[in-house]
């Protein structure tokens, strides 16, 4: 029962955190895209070895940044442990900030990411495993070496590899997601808290970072992630409650290092310098091959999925079968590039396909779905809300002050007029996290036999699902094919169905987390597609006053 009710308070704690900062990253990009000519953020084309072919901001990062530590710093219950890790983090965003001002020399960035590396080692980092010498601190020096040349080289991989519109932010995103699921497994929730901030902060500018981008996260966002990425990998797999081999880190960021270790390579085999930009990555080859662009990054979004698989695959195998795997995969990758490109297949196929009508004749007949889906969207997520809320019992008071606090904030909304929409956001997605808490994981902490509940919940998720997903088919009128985000979502969603059915049946975390995910999404959708969502507040005014009577009376 204790336990249930730790999980449970876990749980909303992190689906708050994600929430926090998903909301924070969503209202602070289009600031940051404001100010980013005053700030000197901006990236100009470049014809040799960039994409875009208009002047881009380059101020991303700063939102992802301070999303994250706002969320983080609020809700993260003791610092102290991770004092390191933030300072370090920020000195390595300082420095790529300057970068984008004022494009340092590599030499400067890499006396600024070696400092970070310092501040992140001097604190509270304990070696309990060493890649191929087992349990215990048996070689601290080169522990630590191999430590600070991990971080490096995937800061540095995951700067080098921003080059496509989401790929950066995209490939992040699915290797953090690997680092929570590692973190739940290890029972250490405070890294779970902080992955699901940053994992938030990533989907909030990944709404204006999918191709075709309005703005770029910059070298401040790019190290910053890649730093993270590298230490957390680092402290997840080093924890003493977790039984995965230390070497897994390398498959989590390991599509990033694949690309750097190969394109330094060919320019030091050409006798150049393995830090002059050009255009060998492997997203370059794989525009070369005839891809389109959202085609290149939606590949390289598999194979880092795949590369994911392989590390779940053998995360409790020796060093030598988990680095084996990644060898034989990075093998696999480079060849298949290499036969394509001397193969006029794909561009074949691409001349093909540009000729060829895409639209969905079924999607088209269904016109009506893009004319009224987002309404009937706000009364599914409404009416989801409420099926949560179904037979909830009595709740703490301090639940029942934020409803009362929600509901002044819904009547201050349809008297003023709010041009961002920032305060009918926070509704939406506050209405979702409380009634997903107060709804099942309360109920679920307090009792045994909840499966009525949880399959009468299921099934107006579902049709939420459904809604969502025809929805956003329909918002692309003329082309209906998958774009990098959807390609992103998906890939989230069947990772977390299966690490649900991985786990026990009574694993809340994961289950609040994939619930909590489909409702903000739609919340989303509804506050980006719907000029008025009068039904979505009048639906959160029930929620926030049914939590309030259960709360108080």
């Amino acid at each position: 029962m204790i336990l249930k009710l730790a999980e449970a308070a876990y749980s909303v704690e992190i689906a708050i955190c994600f929430a926090l900062a998903l909301f924070l990253s969503t209202a602070l990009v289009p600031v940051a895209i404001r100010y980013a000519p005053a700030l000197g953020l901006v990236d100009l084309p470049d014809g040799d070895r960039k994409i875009h072919l208009n002047p881009i901001p380059r101020c991303g990062g700063l939102a992802i940044i301070t999303a994250v530590l706002c969320s983080v710093l609020f809700w993260l219950d003791d610092l102290s442990q991770f004092y390191n890790l933030f300072i370090g983090s920020l000195t390595i965003a300082l420095f790529g900030f300057l970068d984008d001002r004022y494009d340092l020399n590599y030499k400067w960035k890499f006396l600024g990411q070696i400092i970070a590396v310092g501040i992140f080692l001097m604190g509270s980092v304990e070696v309990t495993k060493t890649p191929f010498l087992g349990l215990g601190n048996s070689a601290p020096i080169l522990s630590y070496a191999v430590m600070s040349l991990f971080i490096l080289g995937v800061t540095n991989a995951v700067n080098l590899t921003d080059g496509l519109d989401g790929l950066a932010a995209g490939s992040s995103l699915l290797g953090l997601g690997f680092i929570a699921y590692l973190s739940v497994l290890a029972g250490d929730f405070s890294i779970t808290l902080i992955v699901a901030a940053v994992v938030g902060s990533i989907l909030g500018f990944l709404r204006f970072n999918t191709h075709p981008a309005n703005v770029f996260m910059g070298d401040a966002g790019s190290q910053f992630l890649g730093f993270l990425a590298a230490c957390l990998a680092i402290l997840v797999t080093q924890s003493e409650a977790s039984a995965v081999s230390p070497s897994l880190a390398v498959l989590i960021v390991g599509m990033p290092i694949l690309d750097t270790l190969m394109v330094m390579t060919l320019r030091m085999k050409e006798g150049g310098s393995p830090f002059y930009p050009d255009r060998r990555h492997i997203h370059h080859q794989l525009l070369d091959l005839g891809l389109a662009h959202y085609h290149a990054v939606g590949v390289l979004y598999l194979l880092n999925f795949s590369l994911l698989f392989i590390a779940y695959t053998f995360r409790f195998e020796s060093d030598a079968i988990v680095l084996t795997s990644y060898v034989i995969f990075s093998m696999a990758t480079l060849t298949a590039i290499k036969l394509l490109s001397g193969s006029e297949l794909l561009r074949q196929r691409r001349l093909l396909n540009a000729k060829r009508d895409r639209r969905n004749g079924l999607l088209r007949k269904a016109s009506w779905v893009y004319e009224y889906g987002p309404v009937a969207l706000q009364y599914a997520l409404g009416v989801t809300w409420l099926a949560l809320l179904f037979s909830i019992g009595p709740q703490d008071t301090s639940l029942g002050i934020i409803s009362l606090t929600a509901i002044i904030l819904i009547l201050v909304t349809f008297r003023y007029q709010d041009t961002y929409r920032l305060i009918p956001r926070a509704i939406l997605y506050l209405a979702s996290i409380l009634s997903v808490f107060t709804g099942v994981y309360q109920t679920m902490a307090l009792s045994v036999n909840v499966g009525f509940e949880i399959l009468w919940v299921d099934f107006f998720l579902l049709m939420l699902v459904i809604m969502l997903s025809l929805s956003i088919r329909m918002t692309r009128k003329e082309l209906f094919h998958l774009d990098t985000q959807d390609i992103l979502v998906l890939l989230v969603l069947l990772a977390a169905s299966f690490l649900v059915v991985s786990f026990d049946g009574n694993s809340l975390l994961l289950n609040a987390a994939i619930r909590v995910s489909v409702m903000l999404y739609a919340a989303e959708f509804i506050i980006n597609r719907c000029e008025k969502v009068v039904v979505s507040k009048v639906f959160s005014f029930a929620v926030f006053f049914i939590i309030g009577v259960k709360s108080f009376f």
